[in-house]
């Protein structure tokens, strides 16, 4: 008891300290977020960004929200000054129907005790289904352009009239195959930034001559077009003497040609199985110490590819007495 009310009394004392309207729920870039009408089925997902614009280091101990229906987390517990932090929230539509709204509760015990709380909403309707329940990519190679499909279940005499994508890498068409049935197709764009990222698809429907909106998720997980495995090569012990060998495997989504490798400090080289285009290349990596310590450097493997023509193996190893 006497621990609680001492924390509480600290926390007075540095809010009577604060200038009004500094709650650290300001620092946030959205305290709302409506998914607006959405089917039931899909996880929703959104990101608010907190920005430390204060002269203090910001601690988040909790976060916690009103309803199972949503599950929250901070990416970062410390934010330093002029650092940025998110909070992920997740909602399930298929706990509940119709409107709900849910707080976000995230609380702060530097630089002082307070709770920032954060809404989102959204209007679950059951008038409309997805199978499957999402637009999702999974994981894809960037470079390839991947489609994703869905199928919408509308009740009698709602149309699809309109479907677009909030981001400029996604294209999005529907067709109607049956009565009250459209099948969605997303296809997104070569250069799709790497990375985990979502966005979402509105779908415009009308019944009766009123039109409404509904928004339906879309994620996907792009890796590098070019990957080296394993990135990270760790040689065992070596005397001097003979070198020692290792290897690594190069692959991208289409052929290329190894143009050339770069670094090793004299201590690592490396020298790739052919010089013709393909879509996997061996390298082989040599470990010569010459003399006792510990090395580490790293390898660039250039390539002719146009986006992505460069990777680069970090290698690193010890070096023995004879």
């Amino acid at each position: 008891m006497h621990r609680f009310c001492f924390g509480l009394l600290l926390g007075v004392s540095l809010l009577g300290s604060a200038r009004a309207g500094d709650d650290l729920v300001s620092l946030f870039d959205a305290k709302v977020h409506d998914f607006g009408n959405v089917p039931i089925g899909p996880l929703l997902s959104h990101e608010f960004t907190l920005k430390n614009t204060t002269k203090s280091t910001l601690h988040i101990y909790n976060v916690r929200v009103s309803c199972g229906c949503v599950a929250a987390q901070a990416k970062d517990a410390t934010i330093e000054p002029g650092k940025s932090t998110t909070i992920y929230a997740s909602m399930d539509t298929r706990r509940f129907n119709g409107s709900k709204t849910v707080t976000v509760f995230v609380s702060f015990d530097q630089p002082r005790y307070e709770e920032a709380a954060l809404t989102v909403t959204a209007y679950s309707r059951g008038d409309i289904s997805m199978s499957p329940d999402t637009l999702a990519f999974g994981q894809i190679r960037r470079g390839s352009a991947p489609l994703a499909e869905t199928e919408v279940s509308l009740l009698s005499g709602m149309k699809i009239t309109g479907v677009v994508a909030e981001s400029g890498y996604v294209e999005v068409v529907s067709k109607e195959t049956t009565p009250g049935k459209f099948v969605l197709t997303a296809k997104l764009r070569p250069d799709l930034p790497i990375g985990k990222w979502y966005t979402d698809v509105w779908v415009t429907t009308t019944q009766n001559g009123k039109s409404a909106k509904i928004r339906l998720p879309l994620t996907v997980e792009v890796e590098p077009g070019l990957l080296a495995s394993p990135s990270l090569l760790q040689f065992d012990a070596v005397a001097g003497g003979e070198p020692v060998k290792k290897s690594v495997t190069i692959r991208a989504s289409q052929p290329f040609k190894i143009i050339g490798i770069e670094g090793g400090d004299g201590v690592f080289k490396a020298a790739a199985s052919t010089k013709d285009a393909k879509p996997v290349h061996i390298l082989t990596v040599y470990f010569k110490p010459g003399k006792e310590g510990e090395f580490s450097s790293a390898l660039k493997v250039l390539t002719d590819l146009k986006d992505e023509s460069k990777i680069e193996v970090k290698v690193s190893g010890t070096g023995m007495k004879d």
